[in-house]
C-alpha cells in the first residue's frame, strides 16, 4: 500500500506514487489519458520513473493524477502535496536528519512530538470538550492574537491528543481538520459527506437549502476543527455563504448527537463573529483563550525540540532568547520559531550557539534576513514575480489588520507565458525552501502573518499599492453584492467609481487580481452606463424638442431634468465617495496630493464622506516630501537658523535647500566636488561651514556663507576606509569623524580652510559609525559594530582619554546621540532598542532603559528636546519617543510614509520639525507639533477635557497625562499623574474644573486638586471592595463621585472633605460590570452602563438615598457608555452591538427610544455630545470617529467619517468650543481633530506643495475644468 509519509526524497515519491498506480490497475499511458491534459504522459512518466518531480505550476495536474489512483479524500490527498512539497524543497543542512523547528510553517498532526510549550492550553481545551461530550454536542472557540500558536495548538495539540484518546473512545472519533476558506460551505460539505455517506456537491446544496437542517447518523463523535475561522470574513465575499455556514456549524453542534465543533479566531476578529447571532453564544461563553507563554513555557518551546533531536544549546542561548521575548507581545511566537529554525540552520555540529542565533538576525530580525536572502538571490524579473506574488497573498484590511490570502496555484499561473511561469515556479520553490511561503492541497498562502509586519520590503509594497489593493477588494466585494442581488443593475458601480475600477482592471500591476466574476460585474457596468448615456442623450433631444411644445409639456421636462440632475449628482456622489477614500489611502505615501484631492472633493460636493476625508488630513503628522536625488538619501541635517536644510546619499550630490518655509523647500545649490556617495553631512554651530563624508575615506569643507554658491576649503585625509560620520563640537572649535577603519579622529577646524588633525581614537573592534561630541565639549561618545559604545574624556582633545565601555547591546550599534543637557546618551543598533544610558558622570556612566518597537534595526538618532527622541529604522519607520522618565518610556509615535530604511533623522532648532531621509529617494519635512499628541505609557482609555477647555485628560497605564491645548496646533503637557499602580481607565472633573478624579484598574479613585494644572495636588483616595473599578463621575456641585466596579454595583461617595470621604452608599441593580457612570447636567439623575446589555437611570436628588432605577433595554451586547445632552433632555448609549441609541429622559422615569445610530463596522466604545447638543460623536473599534448630526433626535443625519488611528478609538469628547473633538485609542495616540471645515481648508493650502497639477487633475476629475483647489 503506498504511504506518503515514508516519502523523504525523489526516489520514495516515485515508488510511492507507482505503488498508487499499480493499486488502481492501470499504466502510466491509461493515466495520463484519464487526467486529460495535452502532453501528459511525457511529464507524468517522468514522475512515475523518478526523473522528475511535479513544479508548483502543475500542482492542480498532481491532483488530477491521484485522483485517477483513486486518492480523492481531501486529507488523504494533503499528505500526498506534503510529501511533494518535502522532496521538493531545497536540500537542508542535514538531509534525513529530524527538523527540530517549524520555522513559520505551521505545526501539523504529523508534528506533534515537535510540539512544546502549549500542554496547558490544550489540556484546558480538551477538559471543555469533555463536558460538552458529557452532554451532547457543542461549539468552543479558540482565541488568540496573530502568532499566538492557535493554529499549532489545534494542529499539533489537539488533534492528536483525540486521535491519541485523550478523552474516553476519542481515537475512534472522525476528526476534520480545515480552514473555511473563499467558499466555507463547500469546504463544510466535503467534511460532512462522509458522514453522511453523501457527494460532497449534494450536501453542499442542501446546506445551502436548509442550513439549520444537517443532521449527523448516530455512530462515535464527530469533531469538526476549524482552523483560522477568520477567513470566513477575508477570504469569503459572499455574506449568504457565511451565514450559511455559521449555521450549519452550529446546527451540527445541536443535540445529544451533535458534532464537537472547535473554531479557531483571531482575536481582532471577535466583533465579527458577534454579528452572527448562531455564534454569539458559543463566542461568549464557550471561549479558550490562547495568551502569551510563561516563562517556562517558552523555555520548552526552546528546549524540547533540541532535547528530542539530542542537540546542546550553548549556554546563555536560551536566557538571551528568554530576555528577548518576555517583554514582547503575544504574536513573538512565529518569529521565535522562525529564529529558532535558522539558528539550528547556523549551527555546527550538533551545538545551538549564540553565534549562529545572531547570525540569523535574532528575535525580530530572523524573518526579515531569511527573506532579503531569498529575494536578492533572484533575477530582476523574478524579483518582480516576487513582489506581485506576495501582493497576490495578502487580504488588506479596512477595519483590521491585513491577513495572509489562500491562492488556488491555476489562478497564480493563469495567463502566464511558460518563460513567467517558469520565473514564478523557481521564485515560489526559493521561499517554500525556506519556509516562507506554503503551497498545499488548497493552493498557496504565506505562513504565517508575521511575514506582513516582519519583512520591512513587503511592508512597503503593501503600502505603496495599498489604495490599488483596497480598490479590487472592493471592487471583489461589490461584484458578489451585485451576484447575490440577482444581478440588479442598481447594483452596478456608475461614474468616477466604474472608471478608476476600470483603470485599475487595465492596470498590469493589478491585471491579475481580476476574478471572473469581477469581470463580468465590470463589463454589465460599462454596459449600463452606455445605456444610462444613450438614454440621458435621448432625454435631451426629446426636452429640446418640447420645450417649444405647450405649457403642460414644460412640467415634464421640468421632471425630466430634475431625473438627469439626480443621475449626475448620484454620478458625482460616488466619484467624490471614491476620491475621499484615494485621498485616505495616499495620506501616508503622498500628503501634499492627498490633501488636495480631499479639498477638492469636498469643494465639489461637501458630502460626509468627502467632508470626513478632508477633516482627517492632519490626524496623522504631515509631511513635506524633498525630491531631487537619484538614488538613497543617506544624510539630512537642518543649519542653525533652521532655514537651511542639506541632503546628500548616493548620488553623491549635496544638495542645499531654503526651507524659511518648511512646506515649500525651494533647491537652493549643489555643493561641488563630491565623486563617491556622501553617508553624512553636518552645519558648524555658525551656520557658515558644512562638512559632509563618505566613500573613499575622504571629508570635505564647504564655506556656505552664501547658500547659493557654497565654495570648496579642503579635503581631509587620514581615515582608509568610508567616513560613516562627521559632527562638530558645540563651539565650532572641534570636528568629529567616525570611519570605517575602526577608528574615530578629531580636527581642529578653528581655522576650516585649514583643518588641524589632533588625535586618532582606537580601540574598537569594528566599524566607528558614530563619533559625537557632548553638549558641554568635554566627552567624545563612538559607536561601534562591535556593539559596544565608548566614552572619551576630550578636555585635552590632543590626548583623548577613554571614560567607560557601554557594552548593553547585542548586535551592531549604528547611531549615538547626546541629550540637548548632556546627561543622556541614546543608542541604537541591530538588536532594535533604543537604548537610554546616564552619563551625568561619563566615568560612572550606566543603562537606564531599553526601549522597543522598531522591528528591526535602529541606523538614526536625534534628540529634539531632552524628553524628545526621534529614531530612524530598518523597518521603515521614524519613531518619536518621550523619554521624561527614561526607565517608564511612552509609547512611541510612529511616523509612516516612508518605503524603505530611513538613515537619517534631524530636528530643527526650535524643534518643530523633524527632517527624515532614506533608501526610498526622499527626504520628508514633518511637523512635530500638532494635533497628535505621542508618549501616552500604553493605550489610551478615554480623554476628558475640562469644563474651561484648557485641558485634556490623556488616560493610560499608570498615568493620567494633563495636555494644555488651548493652542490646538500646538499643545503643550502641563503635568503627568502617575500615583496609579495600574491602568487608569477613566476621569471626570467637577464642573469648576478645580476638581479631577482619576479611576483606575488599582481599586482606587484619586482626587485631584488642578486648579493650577501645572502643580496638580493629590487631595483624596477613595479604594473601592470591588475586584475592579471601571468608571467615575463627578456630580457637577464636586461634593459627590459615582464609581462604576466589577461586582455590578455603583457607589457613591461623599467627597465634600475629599480627604476624608465617608462610607459609600451602593446601588444595586444591574447584573454585570458597570462599564460608565454619569451624572445629568442639574446632578439629580445618574445614568449608568453596564456589561449586562442595559442602561440604568436613578434619581440621585438625595445621594444618601437613591431612588429606584428604570432600565432602558435594546442593546444586543453591553454598554460601554452613557452621557447626557446638554439640556439633559437625551440620553446617547454605545453598545458593543455596533449601535449607538439616543433615548428621551425629559421624564426619568418614562424614558423614551429615539432613534438607533447604525454605522460602525464593530462594537462602539464612546459617545459625547457637542456643548450645542446638536451633534453626537462616537468612537469604536473599527478605529473611526463618527460625528452625527442629531438635531432631529428621531431622524440623525449621515455621519461624517473620523480616519486617522490605527487601533480602535476607545474615547471621543468634544471641547468646550464644540468645534474640536479628541479621540484616544489604544494605538496609544491622542487626536485633536478641528470640525471646521473651512479653517481646515486653510491649512491644506497653508501647507500642501507641490500644488495639484492639471495632468494630476484631469487623471481625477477627467470630465471638469481644471479647478485647482488651492491658489498658487
Amino acid at each position: 500500500m503506498a504511504v506518503p509519509e515514508r516519502v523523504e526524497d525523489r526516489d520514495d515519491f516515485a515508488r510511492e506514487l507507482t505503488l498508487l498506480r499499480e493499486r488502481a490497475g492501470l499504466t502510466v499511458r491509461q493515466v495520463a489519458a484519464e487526467v486529460g491534459v495535452h502532453g501528459a504522459h511525457s511529464t507524468v512518466g517522468d514522475w512515475f520513473a523518478g526523473r522528475g518531480l511535479p513544479s508548483p505550476g502543475s500542482r492542480d495536474l498532481l491532483v488530477r493524477v491521484l485522483a485517477v489512483c483513486g486518492v480523492r479524500d481531501p486529507d488523504e490527498v494533503d499528505q500526498w502535496l506534503r510529501a511533494w512539497l518535502r522532496v521538493r524543497r531545497v536540500p537542508g543542512r542535514r538531509a534525513g536528519g529530524p527538523e527540530p523547528y517549524r520555522g513559520l510553517a505551521g505545526f501539523g498532526p504529523e508534528d506533534a512530538e515537535w510540539f512544546f510549550g502549549r500542554e496547558e492550553p490544550t489540556a484546558r481545551l480538551l477538559a471543555h470538550l469533555a463536558d460538552l461530550h458529557a452532554t451532547g454536542g457543542g461549539v468552543r472557540v479558540v482565541v488568540g492574537a496573530s502568532g499566538s500558536g492557535k493554529s499549532s495548538l489545534l494542529r499539533a495539540g489537539l488533534v492528536p491528543a483525540l486521535r491519541a484518546g485523550a478523552l474516553p473512545g476519542s481515537q475512534a472519533w472522525p476528526v476534520a481538520l480545515f480552514s473555511p476558506g473563499a467558499t466555507p460551505v463547500d469546504a463544510l460539505a466535503g467534511r460532512l459527506a462522509p458522514l453522511v455517506d453523501r457527494p460532497p456537491d449534494e450536501v453542499a446544496e442542501a446546506l445551502r437549502a436548509a442550513p439549520d437542517g444537517c443532521a449527523l447518523p448516530d455512530g462515535p463523535r464527530p469533531v469538526l476543527v476549524v482552523d483560522q475561522f477568520e477567513e470566513v470574513f477575508t477570504a469569503c465575499a459572499d455574506e449568504d455563504d457565511r451565514r450559511c455556514f455559521t449555521a450549519a456549524l452550529c446546527a451540527v453542534a445541536a443535540g445529544p448527537r451533535g458534532a464537537l465543533v472547535v473554531l479557531g479566531l483571531r482575536a481582532d476578529f471577535f466583533g465579527h463573529a458577534l454579528r452572527y447571532p448562531h455564534l454569539v453564544d458559543a463566542v461568549r461563553t464557550g471561549q479558550v483563550t490562547v495568551g502569551p507563554m510563561t516563562g517556562d513555557e517558552l523555555r520548552r518551546v526552546i528546549t524540547g525540540p533540541a532535547r528530542k533531536a539530542r542537540l546542546d544549546v550553548e549556554d546563555g542561548l536560551v536566557e538571551l532568547l528568554l530576555r528577548e521575548v518576555t517583554p514582547r507581545d503575544v504574536a513573538v511566537l512565529p518569529l521565535l520559531s522562525h529564529a529558532l529554525y535558522t539558528t539550528w540552520q547556523r549551527s555546527q555540529g550538533r551545538r545551538l550557539t549564540i553565534d549562529g542565533y545572531r547570525e540569523a538576525g535574532g528575535i525580530s530580525g530572523a524573518v526579515a534576513a531569511t527573506a532579503t536572502e531569498v529575494y536578492e538571490g533572484l533575477t530582476e524579473p523574478q524579483r518582480e514575480r516576487a513582489r506581485r506574488l506576495f501582493l497576490d497573498l495578502v487580504h488588506v484590511g479596512s477595519d483590521t489588520a491585513d491577513t495572509r490570502r489562500r491562492v488556488a496555484v491555476a489562478d497564480l499561473f493563469a495567463g502566464l507565458s511558460d518563460e513567467q511561469a517558469a520565473e514564478l515556479e523557481d521564485v515560489l520553490d526559493r521561499f517554500v525552501a525556506q519556509r516562507l511561503v506554503t503551497v498545499d492541497a488548497h493552493g498557496v498562502q504565506l505562513s504565517h502573518e508575521a511575514l506582513l509586519t516582519a519583512w520591512p520590503r513587503m511592508r512597503s509594497w503593501l503600502d505603496h499599492d495599498r489604495a490599488g489593493l483596497v480598490l479590487g477588494r472592493e471592487l471583489r466585494e461589490a461584484a458578489a453584492g451585485w451576484h447575490r442581488a440577482e444581478r440588479d443593475p442598481a447594483a452596478l458601480y456608475r461614474g468616477t467609481r466604474l472608471a478608476a475600477a476600470r483603470e485599475w482592471a487595465g492596470s498590469a500591476a493589478f491585471r491579475r487580481l481580476l476574478t471572473p466574476l469581477s469581470r463580468e460585474f465590470l463589463d454589465a457596468s460599462v454596459r449600463q452606463e452606455q445605456a444610462d448615456q444613450a438614454a440621458a442623450r435621448r432625454r435631451t433631444r426629446r426636452l429640446r424638442r418640447l420645450t417649444a411644445g405647450l405649457a403642460a409639456m414644460l412640467l415634464l421636462a421640468a421632471v425630466a431634468t430634475a431625473t438627469a440632475v439626480g443621475s449626475l449628482e448620484a454620478t458625482r456622489d460616488q466619484r467624490n465617495a471614491a476620491l475621499s477614500g484615494k485621498a485616505t489611502a495616499l495620506r501616508g505615501t503622498n500628503p501634499a496630493l492627498a490633501a488636495q484631492l480631499g479639498l477638492a472633493a469636498y469643494r465639489l460636493a461637501p458630502t460626509p464622506e468627502a467632508r470626513g476625508s478632508l477633516l482627517s488630513t492632519f490626524a496623522t503628522r504631515y509631511s513635506t516630501r524633498v525630491e531631487g536625488h537619484t538614488g538613497a538619501v543617506y544624510t539630512a541635517e537642518f543649519s542653525p537658523d533652521r532655514r537651511t536644510l542639506v541632503t546628500a546619499g548616493v548620488d553623491h550630490a549635496v544638495r542645499l535647500w531654503d526651507v524659511t518655509d518648511r512646506h515649500r523647500p525651494v533647491p537652493l545649490a549643489t555643493a561641488p566636488g563630491t565623486t563617491d556617495p556622501v553617508l553624512s553631512a553636518a552645519f558648524s554651530p555658525d551656520g557658515r561651514t558644512l562638512a559632509a563624508s563618505g566613500g573613499g575615506g575622504s571629508v570635505r569643507l564647504w564655506d556656505v556663507t552664501d547658500r547659493a554658491a557654497p565654495r570648496a576649503l579642503t579635503e581631509l585625509g587620514g581615515h582608509t576606509g568610508d567616513v560613516r560620520r562627521v559632527a562638530f563640537s558645540r563651539d565650532g572649535r572641534l570636528l568629529a569623524t567616525a570611519g570605517f577603519d575602526r577608528t574615530a579622529r578629531l580636527w581642529d577646524v578653528t581655522d576650516p580652510g585649514a583643518p588641524v588633525p589632533l588625535a586618532v581614537l582606537t580601540g574598537h573592534a569594528d566599524a566607528v559609525v558614530a563619533a559625537v561630541p557632548s553638549p558641554d565639549g568635554r566627552t567624545l561618545a563612538t559607536a561601534s559594530s562591535d556593539t559596544t559604545v565608548r566614552l572619551w574624556d576630550i578636555t585635552d582633545p590632543r590626548a583623548p582619554v577613554q571614560l567607560a565601555v557601554l557594552d548593553g547591546h547585542t548586535d551592531r550599534v549604528l547611531a549615538a546621540a547626546f541629550s540637548p543637557d548632556g546627561r543622556v546618551l541614546a543608542t541604537g543598533g541591530f538588536d532594535n532598542a533604543l537604548r537610554l544610558w546616564d552619563v551625568a558622570d561619563p566615568a560612572r556612566a550606566h543603562p537606564l532603559a531599553a526601549l522597543t518597537g522598531h522591528e528591526n534595526g535602529i541606523v538614526a538618532i536625534a534628540f529634539g528636546d531632552d524628553r524628545t527622541v526621534a529614531t530612524g529604522s530598518y523597518d521603515a519607520t521614524v519613531r518619536l519617543w518621550d523619554v521624561t522618565d527614561p526607565a517608564f518610556g511612552g509609547q512611541p509615535v510612529v511616523l509612516s510614509g516612508h518605503a524603505e530604511v530611513v538613515y537619517s533623522v534631524a530636528f530643527s532648532s526650535d524643534g518643530e520639525t523633524l527632517a527624515t531621509a532614506g533608501r526610498d529617494t526622499t527626504t520628508r519635512l514633518w511637523d512635530v507639533r500638532g494635533p497628535v499628541l505621542g508618549g501616552h505609557t500604553g493605550p489610551v482609555n478615554s480623554v476628558t477635557p475640562s469644563p474651561d477647555g484648557r485641558l485634556v485628560v490623556a488616560n493610560s497605564y499608570r498615568t493620567s497625562w494633563l495636555w494644555d491645548v488651548r493652542d490646538r496646533r500646538r499643545p503643550v503637557l502641563a503635568a503627568a499623574l502617575t500615583e496609579h499602580t495600574d491602568g487608569v481607565l477613566r476621569a471626570s472633573f467637577s464642573r469648576d474644573g478645580r476638581l479631577l478624579a482619576t479611576a483606575g484598574l488599582d481599586r482606587t479613585v484619586r482626587l485631584w486638586d488642578v486648579a493650577d494644572p501645572t502643580r496638580p495636588r493629590r487631595v483624596g483616595v477613595l479604594t473601592t471592595p470591588a475586584e475592579n473599578l471601571f468608571t467615575v463621575a463627578v456630580s457637577p456641585d464636586g461634593r459627590w463621585v459615582a464609581t462604576g466596579e466589577a461586582d455590578s454595583a455603583i457607589r457613591l461617595w461623599d467627597v465634600t472633605d475629599p480627604a476624608h470621604p465617608g462610607q459609600p452608599v451602593v446601588l444595586g441593580g444591574h447584573t454585570d460590570r458597570v462599564l460608565s457612570v454619569v451624572f445629568s447636567p442639574d446632578g439629580r439623575t445618574l445614568a449608568s452602563a453596564a456589561a449586562d446589555r442595559t442602561a440604568r437611570l436613578w434619581d440621585v436628588s438625595d445621594p444618601r438615598h437613591p431612588g429606584a432605577p428604570t432600565t432602558l433595554t435594546g442593546h444586543g451586547n453591553a454598554v460601554a457608555d452613557v452621557q447626557f445632552s446638554p439640556d439633559g433632555r437625551t440620553l446617547a448609549t454605545a453598545g458593543f452591538d455596533r449601535t449607538a441609541r439616543l433615548w428621551d429622559v425629559a421624564l426619568p422615569g418614562r424614558p423614551a427610544a429615539l432613534a438607533v445610530l447604525v454605522g460602525h463596522a464593530d462594537g462602539v466604545n464612546s459617545v459625547a455630545f457637542s456643548p450645542d447638543g446638536r451633534t453626537l460623536a462616537t468612537a469604536g473599534f473599527d478605529r473611526t470617529a463618527r460625528i452625527w448630526p442629531v438635531a432631529d433626535r428621531r431622524s440623525p443625519g449621515p455621519p461624517v467619517l473620523l480616519t486617522g488611528h490605527t487601533d480602535r478609538v476607545n474615547s471621543v469628547a468634544f471641547t468646550r468650543d464644540g468645534q474640536t473633538v479628541v479621540t484616544g485609542g489604544r494605538d496609544a495616540a491622542v487626536r485633536l481633530w478641528d470640525l471646521d471645515a473651512e479653517r481646515v481648508a486653510g491649512e491644506v493650502c497653508a501647507v500642501a506643495h507641490p500644488r495639484l497639477t492639471a495632468a494630476e487633475w484631469r487623471e481625477h476629475f477627467p470630465d471638469l475644468d481644471f479647478t485647482p483647489p488651492c491658489p498658487g
